[in-house]
């Protein structure tokens, strides 16, 4: 393969991982809270579907960073139901479908929801979600 060629593909690639669109909602389901919160999924445990609902606060100036993560019990990264770097203040309730971001369903087990945000400071929150057959 042609080198040129080859450096072409590998910057082209690059370049669109980082201007890969936002995951997650764009407009919210409630009035924004005055400080983030996740609050726990429901049903828990659950078979198909469950739901997390969280909230961000509003900004002075621009929309805070937001990421929404499900993680398995050894903390390997298995979804990622929300990542957006201008997220808009509101309260919001994403559902989790039990699948990976490879769009497998996951096996049955314990699975860390992560709610990771800064407005201008860092605030982590953790709940656990139980996926049964």
């Amino acid at each position: 393969m042609n080198l040129k060629l080859l450096i072409t593909i590998f910057a082209t690639t690059a370049f669109l991982s980082c201007i890969a669109s936002p995951v997650g909602p764009v407009s919210s389901s409630g009035n924004a809270p005055p400080v983030f919160f996740l609050n726990q999924n429901y049903p828990n445990p659950f078979t198909d579907t469950t739901w997390v609902p969280y909230g961000v606060p509003p900004t002075g100036g621009s929309n805070p960073f937001v990421s929404l993560l499900v993680f398995d019990k050894y903390h390997n990264l298995v979804r990622t139901l929300a990542y957006n770097y201008h997220h808009p203040a509101g309260s919001f309730t994403l559902p989790w479908d039990g699948r990976g971001d490879d769009y497998y369903l996951v096996p049955p087990g314990i699975y860390v929801i992560e709610l990771y945000g800064s407005s201008p400071t860092s605030f982590i929150a953790r709940i656990a979600a139980i996926r049964t057959k």
